[in-house]
Formats: C-alpha cells, sequence, structure tokens
C-alpha cells in the first residue's frame, strides 16, 4: 500500500503484472487484466477486518489495511501461483524482462508460448 494525500492504493511494486494500475483500496469493482485474460479485485472482509485481493473473485492474500506486513505473508499465494495454472497468470506463457543500461525503458516479451 502507498499513501497520497491521505488516501491508501494497492500498488505492484514487483513488475506491474498482472496488476498494472494503482488501486484505492475502496475501489470494489472488478479489474481486468492482461488483454482481458485475468480478472482481480480488492474487497474489505467486514469480519476479518482485512482487506482482501481476489483473483476471478477466489481471495488470493488478505492484509490489514493500516499495518506493515512480512514478506512470507504472501508465501501461500506465492508457491500457489507457481504451481497452480489456473491461480493468476504466471504458467500460462513465457515472460522475460531486460533491463538495458543507461535507459529509463524496459524491453519485456509476454505469453511468447
Amino acid at each position: 500500500l502507498v499513501q497520497i494525500k491521505g488516501l491508501r492504493y494497492f500498488v505492484d511494486v514487483a513488475n506491474g503484472k498482472p496488476y498494472d494500475r494503482a488501486v484505492h483500496i475502496g475501489t470494489n469493482s472488478t479489474i481486468t487484466s492482461l488483454n482481458g485474460s485475468f480478472h482481480w479485485n480488492l474487497r474489505y472482509n467486514i469480519d476479518s477486518g482485512r482487506m482482501e485481493l481476489c483473483h476471478s473473485g477466489e481471495t488470493a492474500v488478505s492484509f490489514h489495511p493500516a499495518k506493515t506486513v512480512r514478506y512470507k505473508s504472501f508465501q501461500k499465494m506465492i508457491i500457489r501461483s507457481r504451481s497452480e495454472k489456473s491461480f493468476g497468470p504466471f504458467l500460462t506463457g513465457l515472460r522475460f524482462c531486460l533491463y538495458p543500461k543507461k535507459t529509463s525503458k524496459m524491453i519485456a516479451v509476454r505469453d511468447a508460448c
């Protein structure tokens, strides 16, 4: 989460895929990414008091919207994303990125298979 002018946003600070935009944590609409092949959303679970990041309606990971969490809390989601083809877009195609020196651009190839 990042906070800008008092508002909190979910932002993917890794490679930006499949979460390709900052989303206000109060937004509950489904977001379509990867040319329509991936659907995700944030939702607030009133019973637990946690935000849930959902992939196609299934909770992938949850977090408290005002607390810092340890990296290991994402371990279950990371394992599933690398072992279950239907859990996210990670096992559906070949992807790689090149970060050339002395440039502000990235060269990326996705779903080359």
